[in-house]
């Protein structure tokens, strides 16, 4: 068990982040990186708009001091339940602007010129979310 998550009691697996279920019905995320040789993790809000999750405001950081690697990383994240509140995820960043629109079952962007990401982008509209791409 990945010690960062081991007091939660609801974790779920979403490609790379673990998504936290909160006692109060909140919220949070854990995502991983590697920098310098080293694994770091950031820390977040989450908000669930329809059908889609958005991660949200990092409210911690730190260096990933259990695990070693990527491939440990991923075991050890694949070890806990799928996500499956949601269809879709995404990052919003500053107050209002979500990008990089993806299926949570299979990590796959939503591309732009796709029926799906407009009804999306409708049903995100009234929540102040406007989808960008790159």
């Amino acid at each position: 068990m990945i010690k960062l998550l081991a007091d939660e009691k609801s974790v779920y697996h979403l490609q790379e982040h673990a998504i936290i279920e909160k006692e109060d019905g909140t919220y949070e995320y854990v995502s991983w990186d590697s920098k310098d040789d080293k694994l770091s993790w950031i820390r977040g809000k989450a908000i669930i708009m329809e059908d889609v999750l958005g991660l949200t405001s990092i409210t911690s950081e730190g260096e990933e001091k259990d695990m070693d690697t990527q491939l440990e990383l991923k075991y050890e994240l694949n070890q806990l339940p799928a996500w499956d509140k949601t269809k879709y995820y995404c990052v919003i960043a500053g107050a209002q602007f979500g990008s990089l629109l993806k299926c949570c079952d299979t990590g796959d962007f939503v591309k732009k010129g796709e029926e799906e990401y407009k009804t999306i982008q409708d049903r995100l509209a009234p929540h102040g979310v406007k989808l960008f791409t790159e």
